[in-house]
């Protein structure tokens, strides 16, 4: 296996991955964002200008079908099969009830990830194991130059998305009812291809490259649209075995001694559910995360439209959803990554511990961005074993970091738009509703492999070099709980229609730049 013998030089797990959830309504208040943030800062409007593809969605359908769409889907689906070890001849893809439209889209996403892996793959062997904690840090002695394939490929996959979003909501429109538009198609092709075309409620517990749902209440207890892709794990009945055996995926619980031993690799990976109350992460019993706390986690982190020197997308369309992450989670890239969480419509929960809803680090791309609905966005903090225990030692709280085999950290930060380290870019849209945000702000914190940190925030914040960039544009009123926001003589405190400008201390003076906005 090619992807798992590169794999065991380094100490990383990367790739492409994008959930879709789409709805009959396709109502979209793209195309403005970049106006209104160059409304109140112009240097900031331009720095995010170069990600408008990876923001904005793609509302026509520009892109060629393929001469065959089956049998282009079915090449595309064994090549990547191919690619990961797991080699496959998919031909039940033939029969399944797709029609040229459907499957052509299908396969235009699928042969989108599977460039996006073949970028993914050199550039995650060709990092040497010793560099790679002052990469995880400060982006090592890596040249920004050669990643930006990933953030064209990221803007291809995101197309192709969008695009097989229109075709199946389309179908689902001249149906009646609209979950039957895809008549009863169930394809399972683990670890490259799931489609329910059915409107089943799937509790979906492996790891997959493109999910296709189109409808019903489901439970993403796996990757959920991160390019961290757990191979070893493989359902009951899946053609191919996993590489550890079969059952619910576990994925990379630990930082870097989890991508040291595969528990995750770098590929490709897309979901699509149409409509539905769906949820994202469940939280467990701790499994890697015991000796912090007793309290339930989602296990895994780099969850929920996350990429890690990759592509990882997650578009829900329609339905009250509960996104639920631990680190590095819901809209957040690493590493040159890309990491995307577009969700359409509906009331909707956010959560994470950190480093989330709209976070990059290392040169990353992280985007959040909510088109309506009456959001909730915050974090959690798993209580501690011992109430005395100081941060970073054993019952202290919250979730291992990613030094060794991990400290216990229980300081939040990092959430609804913030950047890290030089390059990292993260951007946090909430279109319309009545939304509340619970976010915090530390003075100082350690992270793993660094010097202490001088500042840590949220809601539009930027530290050592990175961007953090918030907007809020709906016209009613949000409600807005900021732990220890520092005071700042001359600069507002973040509130329902507030902007707070950048070169502050609340917002990364010195050590990055970050862009409050609610309007």
């Amino acid at each position: 296996m090619r992807l798992v013998r590169r794999g065991l030089r380094i100490l990383g797990c990367a790739g492409a991955a994008v959930i879709v959830l789409a709805g009959p309504s396709l109502a979209s208040a793209t195309g403005t964002v970049n106006a209104a943030v160059t409304a109140v800062n112009t240097e900031i409007g331009a720095k995010i200008r170069p990600y408008e593809k990876l923001y904005e969605r793609t509302t026509t359908r520009t892109r060629a079908l393929p001469a065959q769409p089956k049998q282009a889907l079915l090449q595309a689906a064994s090549a990547l099969s191919a690619e990961l070890g797991l080699a496959q001849n998919p031909t039940q893809i033939l029969d399944a009830n797709l029609s040229p439209e459907v499957a052509g889209r299908l396969a235009n996403v699928l042969t989108d990830l599977l460039a996006c892996h073949r970028l993914t793959e050199p550039a995650f062997a060709a990092i040497p194991p010793g560099l790679l904690p002052a990469v995880l840090t400060t982006g090592g002695s890596l040249n920004p130059a050669a990643y930006t394939g990933i953030r064209l490929c990221g803007e291809s996959a995101w197309q192709s998305t969008n695009e097989l979003e229109l075709a199946v909501a389309e179908e689902s429109n001249a149906a009646a009812p609209g979950c039957q538009a895809l008549g009863q198609v169930n394809l399972d092709i683990w670890p490259v291809l799931r489609v329910d075309g059915a409107c089943r409620d799937n509790r979906y517990d492996n790891d997959y490259l493109l999910t296709l749902d189109v409808g019903g209440n489901d439970t993403y207890a796996n990757n959920a649209g991160s390019n961290l892709v757990d191979v070893n794990f493989s359902p009951a009945g899946s053609a191919v075995p996993g590489l550890r055996g079969t059952g619910p995926a576990k994925g990379c619980q630990r930082a870097i001694p989890g991508l040291t031993a595969l528990d995750c690799v770098p590929t490709a990976a897309v979901v699509l559910d149409l409509q539905g109350n769906d949820v994202y992460g469940v939280k467990q019993s701790p499994d890697h995360d015991t000796g912090c706390t007793n309290d339930p986690v989602v296990r895994r982190m780099m969850t929920g439209g996350a990429g890690f020197l990759g592509v990882g997308i997650l578009r829900d369309v329609e339905g009250d959803d509960t996104y639920t992450g631990k680190t590095g989670a819901l809209g957040a890239g690493h590493i040159f990554g890309v990491g995307i969480l577009s969700d359409g419509a509906g009331d909707d929960t956010y959560r994470a511990v950190r480093n989330s809803q709209g976070f990059a680090l290392v040169g990353g791309v992280g985007v959040l961005r909510d088109e309506a609905g009456d959001d909730s966005y915050g974090f959690y903090m798993p209580a501690p074993i011992d109430p005395n225990a100081p941060n970073q030692t054993e019952g202290a709280g919250g979730v291992r970091d990613d030094e060794g085999e991990g400290l216990c950290d229980r300081i939040p930060r990092f959430t609804q738009g913030a950047g890290n380290v030089a390059g990292a870019t993260g951007i946090f849209l909430d279109d319309t509703g009545a939304d509340s945000y619970h976010g915090a702000f530390v003075l100082e914190f350690v992270g793993p492999f660094q010097v202490p940190s001088t500042r840590a925030g949220s809601l539009g914040f930027g530290n050592n070099q990175g961007l953090g960039v918030f907007l809020d544009r709906g016209a009613v009123s949000d409600q807005y709980t900021v732990d220890d926001e520092p005071t700042v003589a001359g600069v507002p405190k973040r509130g329902d229609n507030v902007t707070v400008q950048p070169n502050n201390e609340s917002t990364g003076s010195g050590f990055g730049q970050g862009l409050f906005v609610d309007q």
